[in-house]
């Protein structure tokens, strides 16, 4: 089997959980004998492999970061445009006898569309995140809907991170459920180290991961009278309001903002987070969460996430629910037995999330479209 992937990052570049995916599906079909040929555009840090079925191929430069959005009307039609030129160069670039065209979110269906009509072959698309979850449900942007819904329309069959993820699919967009396939990411382990006192959030600085109410849950327990330091690892536009809020509510001094982190970094700071804390608004998976607990760091996640349909070993909590979100810290902070429980089986539990079960789920979905 051949197949052609457009994807928009790979390691060493990688803005988000969309290149973590990308990185660990196509080196485990590779391993399946799957010639795969990854085309993506070219960056400072070029992209390579070492597996003989996998071929990374870098066409020509885009200028929009895999999380942009346009911010105001006047960079709209440049940003639409170096999209969709993007997608054009792509499309023509794309060159060989494949079984099947594999594209992943907004970023890559204009050529996913393009490629399925001029090879005549199947489109299979992979739904990481919508507009919807971006936005934080406010103020969708029409624009990325309307491409969205256009590639799940054309696509043969479609891919979602999470059963949440399809049910929002299926009510936002339209589509067909038994067009779905539901499968959940998975995680290269990380392994432990010592803990610190340090509770973490990770990821953009941006409405969808609600650093806000992770920010007011902190308050809550500095106020409770537990010492400890809440650190915020990431970079968006968020940050100088979050910054601001920190001071304004009076804990400033126990909160750390660490700004973008290397890949070492931040497996280093799962490793010594105490508790780490996934508050999104809409989170299609989150796997940021699988990551902390491969790192034996006692999690709790948002309800509206994925990785709340598919993890067990994991506290639970409304994003909103800032009470509760701090009452949950503070018992993993205090109760030692509670900790270590979370903190053990969580371990186990993340050892059924392989690659290796992704790449076999992803492979049933090419057979059938093929």
């Amino acid at each position: 089997m051949k197949v052609a992937m457009i994807g928009w990052e790979y390691p060493p570049f990688k803005a988000g959980g969309l290149g973590t995916h990308c990185y660990g599906l196509t080196r485990s079909l590779a391993d399946k004998k799957v010639h795969l040929d990854f085309y993506m555009p070219k960056t400072k840090t070029t992209a390579s492999t070492d597996k003989p079925f996998l071929r990374i191929k870098e066409v020509g430069e885009a200028t929009v970061f895999p999380y942009d959005r346009p911010t105001d009307k006047e960079i709209e039609g440049d940003f639409f445009n170096s999209v969709y030129r993007y997608n054009d160069l792509v499309a023509s670039k794309v060159k060989g006898n494949y079984d099947v065209i594999h594209c992943h979110d907004w970023l890559t269906m204009k050529a996913g569309i393009q490629l399925k009509e001029k090879f005549n072959v199947p489109l299979v698309l992979s739904i990481h995140s919508t507009e919807y979850d971006r936005s934080g449900m406010l103020s969708p942007n029409q624009w990325f809907i309307d491409i969205e819904k256009e590639g799940m329309q054309k696509a043969d069959r479609l891919i979602a991170v999470s059963n949440y993820t399809k049910q929002l699919v299926v009510d936002k967009y339209g589509i067909d459920p038994n067009k779905i396939d539901v499968v959940h990411n998975a995680v290269y382990p990380l392994g432990s180290g010592k803990k610190q006192d340090i509770v973490l959030f990770l990821g953009r600085l941006t409405i969808q991961k609600g650093p806000e109410f992770f920010l007011d849950a902190a308050k809550k327990v500095l106020d409770y009278g537990l010492k400890t330091k809440f650190v915020l690892a990431g970079s968006g536009d968020m940050l100088p309001r979050l910054i601001n809020k920190a001071v304004d509510l009076g804990i400033s001094k126990d909160v750390i903002f660490t700004g973008r982190l290397t890949e070492e970094e931040v497996n280093h700071i799962y490793r010594i987070a105490n508790v780490y804390v996934m508050p999104s608004v809409s989170e299609p998976f989150g796997i940021t969460a699988l990551e902390a607990i491969s790192a034996g760091t006692p999690t709790i996640v948002s309800k509206t996430t994925g990785a709340a349909e598919a993890i067990t070993n994991c506290l639970q909590v409304d994003f909103w629910d800032v009470d509760e979100m701090a009452n949950k810290i503070i018992s993993l902070l205090n109760y030692n037995v509670l900790h270590k429980t979370i903190s053990k089986e969580g371990k186990r539990e993340i050892d059924l999330f392989t690659w290796d079960r992704v790449a076999d789920r992803t492979l049933d979905v090419y057979r059938e479209v093929i």
